[in-house]
Formats: structure tokens, C-alpha cells, sequence
């Protein structure tokens, strides 16, 4: 009935669909399974894992491989074990102060300190008889603290000396083991205060004279020149000196040609070295370092060396 180009619309847009939407039944024989994918190369093994400590550059300048153990290093040599003086551990100055060294609870002795440092200090003790290593207790008195410290000393190193007269003496370094922090800023802040008065040492031979306010030579005048000054200790050279060392003294400073002098109070004498039948190179600390001293000397003696030697 219905033959013609009408019977063959559904095919056709049986096509149409089928061409815009695919076929859902399949066209042929199922399909075949795909093709496994060609085999992985097979990888070369991971390397080991890395030591904690170990470091790849080190281990290739060594020639290791990696995960290799570096060889065993031979093991340290034993440390010397015996007491040594800590000197890495503050800066050490070179003084001349006087202290007391009390001995184990039991004697004092007078000691006068050739260097200090916040961790230790060396002493000079005119006697043959060397100090304890442990139970000593310094007594020292510091000219930026009104109160002396009380510092215990462990004495790690000693060593015989001659004094001038061939008398016998003991160089003793020691360690403060227990000093407290404060006790230990007074030292350092007295070092750097000699530290600044070195830079500001001056040389020069000007005329002096020291009249003896204390002691056995009370009133007694002595006459002599300076070798260095810097505003907290001089070093003089005076003539027929026979003052003992910690006397207290007025010292004043002549101009040249006695044109004008300059008085210090509150001088003490420090140390005292004969160096001749008549001359005795003399040292002396200001109770209040101050720069009028140096200004009296830049004034009146304005070719003058800064450290240096003697001129």
C-alpha cells in the first residue's frame, strides 16, 4: 500500500539518528579485549637511603657511594687533664694592686696582683711559701668600688721568683670559681677604665716633687721627674727616695723653668724600685683619676710623646 519513496523515511531517518546518536547495539562481534600495554623497562633498584649525618657533596669528595658509611675516624687523643689558666675567657690586664690572700680559714697574707681578668688573676707573694690550690679568699679593693671584694681563688699554677733583692718570692695564677656577677662587672668595668687611660698615656720628663702626708716620713719632701703619666697612675724617677710603699703623699708638677706647678691631692704610693744607690723609680695611683693632669702637660709641654719611650 504504502510503497514508494515514504516506506523508506524510517530508514533513512533511522540513519540520521543512529548517525547523530551512534547505534547502541553493537555492529559486530564483541568487542576484542585491548591490547595489554607494551611492558614497563624495568627501573634501575632506588638507591639506598641517606644517613643522617651524611652530606652527598662530603660523600662524593670522599668517593662513596651513596648510603655508604663513612670510614671510621681514629679516635681523639686523650685531653690534658691538668689545670690550666683560662685565658680565651676575658680580657687580662697587667696591674699593680695590693690585696690580702687569706689562707684556708687560718692566716692572711699581703699579695700585690700583677694581672687581673673577670676569670682569674696572678699574684705576687713575697714569701718561698706557695698557697694552697683550694679554701683561699681574696680581699681586694678596687678603685671603682668603694667596698673591697671578697673573691674565692683557686690557684691552678705557681712558680718561684726572685725580687729585686734576690729575696725569694711566688708568682701564683689562680681561677675565680664562685665569683658573683656583680663582683665580676667591678673587675671588667676596672679594665676597661685602665684600658682608656692607657690610650690616653703620655711620656715625658717633667719635674716633680712629693711631700709624705702619712707615715714614718711624715712632711719629708723628695724631688725627681716623671716618666709616664696617664690620668689615674704616674711612674717617676725620683732621687734619695726612702718612702715606703703604701704612704700617702702630695705630688706637684713643674712647668718648665718653674713657670707654673700643678697640685694632686690623694696620691699614694704604689711601688717602690731602687734602681741605684740614689734613685728609686717610683709608682703612684690618684685616688680620683681625672685629665687635668694631661691638660697641665699638653699646656706646658706640647711636644710630648704619646706612649712610646722615655724622652
Amino acid at each position: 500500500m504504502n510503497s514508494g519513496p515514504q516506506a523508506q523515511r524510517p530508514k533513512q531517518r533511522n540513519r540520521l539518528l543512529i548517525w547523530l546518536l551512534g547505534d547502541p547495539k553493537p555492529a559486530g562481534p564483541a568487542a576484542a579485549a585491548p591490547a595489554p600495554s607494551p611492558q614497563a623497562e624495568e627501573l634501575p633498584p632506588a638507591p639506598a637511603p641517606l644517613l643522617e649525618d651524611e652530606d652527598p657533596g662530603r660523600a662524593a669528595l670522599l668517593g662513596l657511594a651513596a648510603g655508604q658509611a663513612p670510614p671510621q675516624e681514629p679516635a681523639p687523643a686523650p685531653l690534658d687533664q691538668r689545670p690550666s689558666i683560662p685565658r680565651d675567657l676575658m680580657v687580662r690586664v697587667n696591674v699593680s694592686l695590693p690585696a690580702n690572700l687569706e689562707i684556708e680559714d687560718q692566716k692572711t697574707i699581703p699579695v700585690r696582683l700583677t694581672s687581673i681578668a673577670g676569670s682569674g688573676v696572678s699574684m705576687l707573694i713575697d714569701s718561698p711559701e706557695r698557697p694552697p690550690a683550694h679554701g683561699n679568699w681574696l680581699d681586694l679593693a678596687l678603685p671603682n668600688r668603694p667596698k673591697p671584694l671578697e673573691v674565692e681563688v683557686d690557684v691552678v699554677r705557681t712558680r718561684a721568683h726572685l725580687g729585686p733583692q734576690a729575696q725569694e718570692q711566688v708568682i701564683a695564677h689562680g681561677v675565680f670559681p664562685s665569683i658573683r656577677r656583680n663582683e665580676q662587672d667591678a673587675i671588667i668595668a676596672y679594665i676597661n677604665n685602665i684600658r682608656l687611660y692607657e690610650s690616653k698615656q703620655y711620656t715625658v720628663a717633667a719635674k716633680v716633687m712629693l711631700e709624705v702626708v702619712t707615715g714614718r716620713r711624715r712632711f719629708a719632701k723628695f724631688t725627681g721627674e716623671t716618666i709616664e703619666i696617664r690620668p689615674d697612675q704616674m711612674r717617676l724617677l725620683m732621687d734619695d727616695f726612702d718612702a715606703i710603699a703604701g704612704a700617702e703623699v702630695m705630688l706637684t708638677i713643674m712647668a718648665p723653668k718653674f713657670a707654673d706647678h700643678l697640685d694632686v691631692e690623694n696620691v699614694r704610693v704604689e711601688r717602690v724600685e731602687i734602681i741605684s744607690p740614689r734613685k728609686a723609680e717610683v709608682e703612684v695611683s690618684l685616688d680620683k683619676p681625672d685629665d687635668k693632669v694631661l691638660l697641665f702637660i699638653r699646656k706646658h709641654y706640647p711636644g710630648v710623646a704619646k706612649g712610646g719611650g722615655r724622652r
